[in-house]
């Protein structure tokens, strides 16, 4: 269930042009400051993909990796960075260099962009709290099937927030469009590797400490949440592009 849903169709960004229907570019119609706008949005994103990148090393790294705690301060630098990042986004979405149209959507899209990174620390800490844990038993089952599925949960991550960088980047709206569809597509499968998660940990249930599960559980919810987010995002851009060229 996303949180944002468009008050548009995309429909909406299509236009009669001699008797055709062609789709409006828009180059050329972002003022500067929608202009610094995305490029900071862009930013937000950046920062998500170094924090993706620590925290699957330290999800491949172990509980027992030495680095866990300095990889995990890492990523709270990184979240602190986003935050200031869209701090300073909104202040200027609300300064009066923003069209009245589009204020709602691009402070909802810096919400958005600076959440993700906020699951990435969330993540990050989970992970370095477990590895403090006194458990009478292993604190993973360090299986090949749960390492190949939070590996594809992060590799799906991974290729949204490319596609979302790409899509504040583009000037071209069938380019944005079809990001966005790419965008959902990961997002779906993303939740078949989740639910074909939560499958093996019910299964594996009696086997685990009630902790391990529950750390379990919430590594599942919250790579699923950063697919969500994007796809949240790729819908919000799709929005604010449509508002642009109306």
């Amino acid at each position: 269930m996303h949180k944002f849903m468009l008050n548009t169709s995309f429909t909406d960004i299509f236009c009669l042009n001699q008797g055709e229907i062609q789709l409006k570019s828009i180059k050329g119609i972002l003022v500067v400051g929608e202009k610094n706008i995305f490029a900071g949005l862009a930013q937000i994103i950046t920062i998500a993909a170094e924090a993706s990148s620590i925290v699957e090393v330290m999800f491949k790294a172990g509980y027992n990796d030495p680095a866990l705690t300095e990889r995990m301060n890492a990523v709270r630098a990184l979240e602190k960075e986003s935050d200031e990042v869209a701090f300073k986004l909104s202040e200027d979405i609300t300064g009066g260099a923003i069209s009245p149209n589009l204020l709602d959507n691009l402070i909802a899209c810096t919400h958005v962009a600076d959440d993700i990174v906020d699951i990435y620390f969330y993540l990050a800490r989970d992970l370095s709290r477990m590895s403090n844990a006194k458990l009478p038993t292993p604190i993973v089952p360090q299986d090949s099937d749960w390492v190949s599925l939070f590996e594809s949960m992060f590799g799906l991550a991974e290729s949204c927030l490319a596609k979302l960088k790409q899509a504040l980047s583009s000037a071209r709206i069938p380019e944005i469009l079809q990001l966005r569809k790419e965008i959902e597509e990961l997002e779906e499968k993303g939740d078949d590797i989740k639910d074909a998660g939560f499958d093996k940990l019910y299964a594996s249930a009696p086997n685990l400490h009630f902790v391990q599960f529950y750390h379990l559980s919430e590594l599942l919810h919250k790579s699923d949440d950063i697919l969500d987010s994007s796809e949240d995002l790729a819908d919000l851009i799709v929005a604010v592009v449509t508002s642009i060229v109306k």
